[in-house]
């Protein structure tokens, strides 16, 4: 394997290593110990003078919906109310939060009597919300006991209009497929959003935790009622000249698909609607706009990180074939060493700055991390974006309740 790798052109290496997902991390873990741990920033908190309504939106989340709603009340910063908008959920979510209403844990309960979409719950709790700022939520997310107070004070500054906070994954150890998205979550949100903050190019102010200014939020029309709203919000309000921020030291755990089908329908989804959001909606692929270093740098991160690599897997893969020939899977091996070595070398340092102590089982699980995020995923999201291009597939995920999405179309066309 190491004679492989001595000889092949070190353009193909390199491009191996880039293909399969390694630098975009190196880079910002890297980059964050030269620019913060020298001077560590130090960790600014509300205390008062700003207000904050949490919306809930709740589709048949019942089994969390008290967990969440005890975080919220553990708040060193306490929310001025909390919504629930019980989406026509199925299961008891409406009885828990009449409960919790009566004991008065809950303000406000809103009930549909059909779901509508996670879109709709939130806009429809955002026209009785009187706080100064609007935290929407999922029914799954426990926040750490300061984590309000933190994301509050990113709104010291009059541009900001939307924040979002660090997020790990509340089920790691429940199955092998949990304990490689907390993996994950520690690489792409922790470190790859706190590199892209530096350069307030953050583009996706997660659905389990995003702070918007109420007024800017309800100006500008609310969440969208097709999928990929957290995304396509983002980019909106960024269009518009406001700043988004990431608040590294605001934590929320939040529950993630515990098998390997659920997590690729996830997944597909996310794909499909973030293409279709950035590609056709945003133009993010246009060269030369009028726009934002910031801009520039965010929809870069995209193009360069994510489309390119994920569109030219398969046809490297093809050309690794005609070049090495039956030493092909040799070579791929040892392309894997080298990469397991750095993404243990990324592992332990993000662990390091963020203070996510991985376990035992985490850490067993990390000897296949690279295969799962350097090619499992990698391939779910080619299939996402491939029939995204050619069926335009995120127009009848199920995400979007099929009357919505019919008046939707009916709108559009």
């Amino acid at each position: 394997m190491l004679l492989l790798l001595s000889h092949a052109d070190w353009i193909l290496l390199a491009f191996s290593v880039f293909v399969l997902d390694i630098p975009r991390y190196t880079i910002s873990l890297l980059s964050l110990v030269a620019l913060r741990w020298p001077r560590r920033p130090a960790i600014l908190e509300a205390e008062g003078g700003v207000t904050i309504s949490v919306i809930l939106p709740a589709f048949n989340g019942g089994p969390g919906l008290l967990q969440s709603i005890a975080s919220l009340h553990r708040q060193t910063f306490k929310p001025l109310e909390i919504i629930v908008v019980d989406d026509g959920s199925t299961d008891d979510t409406l009885a828990t939060a009449r409960e919790a209403q009566a004991a008065g844990l809950i303000d406000t309960v809103i009930h549909h009597g059909t779901r509508c979409g996670r879109s709709p719950a939130v806009n429809a709790g955002a026209r009785f919300a009187r706080g100064d700022l609007i935290l929407a939520m999922d029914p799954d997310t426990i926040f750490a006991p300061n984590a309000l107070a933190r994301l509050a004070a990113a709104f010291r500054d009059p541009r900001v209009a939307a924040a979002c906070c660090n997020l790990g994954v509340s089920n790691e150890d429940a199955s092998f497929t949990t304990a490689l998205q907390g993996l994950e979550y520690l690489m792409s949100i922790s470190a790859g959003k706190s590199f892209l903050n530096i350069f307030g190019a953050i583009s996706c102010c997660s659905g389990a935790c995003s702070v918007y200014r109420s007024d800017i939020f309800l100006e500008r029309g609310g969440l969208d009622p097709g999928p990929g709203e957290d995304l396509e919000m983002t980019l909106r309000l960024r269009r518009l000249g406001y700043r988004v921020r990431f608040v590294s030291e605001a934590w929320a755990d939040t529950a993630v698909p515990d098998n390997p089908v659920s997590l690729i329908r996830q997944r597909q989804r996310w794909d499909r609607d973030s293409l279709r959001i950035r590609l056709i909606e945003y133009r993010e692929i246009e060269i030369f706009k009028p726009e934002r270093l910031s801009d520039t740098l965010q929809r870069l991160d995209f193009i360069v990180f994510d489309l390119v690599p994920t569109l030219s897997f398969p046809f490297y893969m093809i050309y690794c074939t005609l070049i090495f020939g039956p030493q092909t899977l040799l070579f791929l091996i040892a392309v894997y060493a080298l990469l397991l070595g750095i993404a243990l070398f990324n592992i332990a340092l993000a662990s390091l700055l963020f203070g996510r102590s991985p376990t035992l089982f985490g850490l067993s699980v990390a000897l296949v991390f690279p295969f799962y995020q350097g090619i499992a995923m990698k391939l779910t999201r080619f299939v996402a974006y491939s029939s995204e291009i050619l069926f335009s597939a995120s127009r009848s995920d199920d995400y979007v309740p099929p009357r919505v999405r019919r008046a939707l179309t009916g709108q559009r066309t």
